[in-house]
């Protein structure tokens, strides 16, 4: 089973023109469809990052946190990195070091353990991490 170690790795930080980029592993051994996301939370710097904030993107396509929960259709390989922006005040420039907390929440959509009730898995990562080009 994949933990909230796995969530981050050294190279998950990027600039980006509306803040940070942070490139998430699926924490799971096996890959799942998106609608298996039932939440993901970012802090940045120790502060919380509002949810309207946030954008995740995955095979070229980008939703909003709540739209997740609707992409039945579409698949998170578990080799493939879902890339959420973070909507900053300030822009953090390539090079700089950030504390950073991810919170990936899944509904497990093949352990259910009562009518529209799933298994889930709550990871997170908190990593002081390089922001890289």
């Amino acid at each position: 089973m994949a933990t909230g170690d796995t969530v981050l790795s050294e190279d998950s930080l990027a600039a980006h023109p509306d803040g940070l980029a942070i490139d998430v592993v699926l924490p799971w051994y096996r890959s799942l469809w998106l609608s298996s996301v039932s939440d993901i939370a970012v802090a940045v710097g120790g502060e919380t990052v509002p949810a309207e904030r946030l954008r995740a993107e995955l095979g070229g396509r980008t939703y909003r946190i709540d739209e997740l929960a609707e992409q039945w259709d579409v698949l998170w390989f578990i080799q493939d990195r879902l890339t959420v922006v973070a909507r900053l005040d300030e822009p953090v420039p390539a090079g700089q070091d950030v504390d950073v907390e991810v919170t990936v929440d899944l509904r497990l959509p093949y352990m259910q353990i009562a009518p529209q009730k799933y298994v889930t898995n709550h990871a997170t990562s908190r990593r002081t991490l390089g922001v890289g080009q």
